[in-house]
């Protein structure tokens, strides 16, 4: 069919007066863009809107293809020189499209771009270009053919609302969360109260249904912070801060330990070491105690000098009445206390300064000036965000999803602790699974709370007490996944009392076989270290998932978003849904 024969064919009004060729330069100029957007760094991206009815990142997939799809096929049926692939351009061109789509997700995977290709995508990809080309067919075909291209786009049109998950959208999370503007998401600044309020804001925006006063349980904790200077500076000659001297920078060099308390060394405080050849030796025991006369700075030198226990009862007094206690570690470490010591306590990573020098426990021309601000916080008021999802059949039967959106906080004035896969990566899943839930037509049958727990770097605080004061009964839970630590995944995942609830792991094991979702799962036993524990102990079945590999930051200033890969994120969301629906199908709940 030539492409004269074509254009009388379409409807009048709507010739088209541009060339083949200038098709086909569109068509090129399109793919090239297509490509740009696709394989640019993901946070390079702008933060993807939310859509109730349909995930914008489904509907962007769409387009673009259609888009392109359109210029290709117009491309080809006003080419004359192959008169064959005129006639036949539907197909040749939805074929090609779905084979572009698959190139950009092989793209995707292979480059290190921070992209991460979904196969799923070339659902959206080939149900736009099937609709753009439904289109164009319709409006070319004779009437008596535009019966079965109608019914074609139909079938089509369902499925497009099919993915709720949405990784861009997810990475905005995350890096909102762990951005400098929440302060670490602790008891500084207020970071934890602006956290909560941006996710109250996301929870309304999905409508989610309220299980307190706007989402809020409050309830109260005491923390020890530090919202004032925190510096150490380490001098080498005789006169402190005229020779060599060291600024080290809070949080990347040295941390201010959980229970730290104020102080202030001027400059010229020596600094005295210990150390495990040092305490086995009883004339440099003597040489310690006669130089710590003075309140000074104690270096512990390594891992047996830092155990309490090996320590001779005068060191540790002497220890205990030090002016500051500084550590030195390989990794830098941070945590949350709820009292106050009476000296300044500091971890530092290795130094120059920081080693063992002769005389051994310490020389005058070695001296720290350090000034630490703490303020230990009594009735901290802090809260849970707690939502809901009613059941359409099984109302009164739950499952619950948590996950905690608090974090370390700052340490200084400058210093803070993003916390992007601790655990703003796991906030960001529950987000996904409420988005995918809240949409009428994935309704579950049985009702679906959303905790989002504080102060569980604190000790769990939040999870113990909402267990204290259920705003579900705990009784008619039917299983619990908490989700923490879910921003890697390029070694598969974890999950805490897998060993203990072992018909469910197994049927958990089973679907991620079944979906290729996560490239393995390993179970752990019991284990309190985040906030399924109160729950278990309170006897409500609960799964712990946490992914493995990747970044190692943990606890400290570079658990940033940029380091997270995100590979397992859309294999967790997947393995985590199915999961969820599959106990739907439970009848009975847990014996307690």
């Amino acid at each position: 069919m030539s492409g004269h024969s074509v254009s009388n064919q379409l409807p009048t009004g709507s010739k088209l007066k541009l060339t083949s060729r200038s098709f086909l330069a569109l068509t090129l100029v399109w793919a090239v863009l297509l490509l740009c957007l696709t394989l640019a760094p993901a946070e390079r991206l702008p933060p993807t809107p939310q859509w109730r009815l349909l995930s914008f990142d489904t509907f962007a997939h769409a387009a673009f293809f259609a888009v392109q799809a359109a210029l290709t096929w117009l491309s080809l049926r006003r080419q004359t020189r192959w008169p064959r692939l005129a006639r036949h351009a539907t197909p040749v061109v939805l074929l090609g499209c779905i084979t572009f789509g698959a190139l950009i997700e092989a793209l995707q995977m292979a480059l290190p771009f921070n992209r991460h290709g979904e196969w799923s995508d070339l659902i959206s990809d080939g149900l736009g270009a099937a609709v753009a080309l439904g289109l164009l067919t319709l409006a070319a075909a004779p009437l008596r053919r535009r019966g079965w291209v109608i019914g074609l786009l139909l079938i089509s049109l369902p499925p497009f609302a099919a993915r709720s998950q949405d990784l861009p959208r997810a990475r905005a999370t995350i890096a909102k969360l762990a951005s400098r503007e929440m302060h670490g998401r602790g008891y500084v600044r207020q970071g934890e109260r602006k956290a909560a309020a941006y996710l109250r804001g996301r929870l309304r925006q999905l409508k989610l249904q309220p299980l307190a006063p706007d989402y809020i349980q409050p309830f109260e904790l005491d923390v020890n912070t530090f919202p004032g200077k925190a510096t150490l500076v380490l001098s080498h000659g005789f006169f402190p801060l005229l020779g060599p001297h060291w600024r080290l920078k809070a949080g990347r060099d040295f941390i201010v330990t959980a229970s730290s308390g104020s102080g202030k060394l001027s400059s010229g405080r020596r600094l005295l070491y210990l150390d495990s050849t040092m305490l086995n030796q009883p004339e440099e025991i003597q040489t310690y105690l006669r130089n710590s006369r003075r309140p000074s700075t104690t270096v512990l030198l390594d891992q047996y000098a830092q155990r309490p226990a090996n320590l001779p009862v005068s060191v540790a007094q002497r220890l205990d009445s030090a002016a500051a206690v500084l550590r030195v570690v390989t990794k830098l470490t941070a945590t949350l206390a709820s009292e106050q010591s009476h000296q300044m306590q500091l971890e530092a990573l290795p130094h120059p300064m920081l080693h063992q020098f002769k005389p051994s426990t310490g020389s005058p021309a070695w001296t720290a000036n350090m000034r630490i601000a703490a303020q230990l916080q009594r009735h901290y008021p802090t809260q849970n965000l707690c939502a809901l999802i009613p059941g359409r059949s099984q109302p009164d039967s739950f499952l619950v999803v948590t996950a905690h959106y608090d974090h370390l906080g700052m340490m200084g004035r400058k210093a803070y602790f993003p916390g992007a896969n601790d655990n703003a990566s796991g906030v960001a899943l529950l987000l996904e699974l409420a988005t995918h839930y809240a949409r009428p037509e994935n309704q579950p049958a049985c009702s679906i709370a959303f905790l989002l727990f504080g102060a569980e770097e604190a000790g769990l605080v939040g999870s113990r007490y909402f267990v204290q004061h259920p705003l579900v009964p705990l009784q008619q839970i039917k299983f619990l996944v908490n989700l923490d630590l879910l921003g890697t995944g390029e070694d598969g995942a974890t999950v805490v009392n897998g060993r203990v609830h072992e018909a469910a792991f197994q049927q958990l094991l089973r679907l991620n076989e079944a979906g290729r979702y996560l490239p393995s799962l390993a179970a752990r036993g019991r284990a309190a270290n985040s906030d399924h524990y109160p729950f278990s102990e309170a006897g409500v079945p609960a799964f712990f998932m946490y992914t493995r590999g990747g970044s190692p930051a943990y606890h400290d200033v570079h658990d940033t978003p940029d380091k997270l890969s995100l590979a397992g994120f859309a294999g967790a969301f997947k393995l985590v849904r199915d999961f969820l629906n599959a106990r739907q199908a439970v009848n009975s709940l847990p014996p307690r």
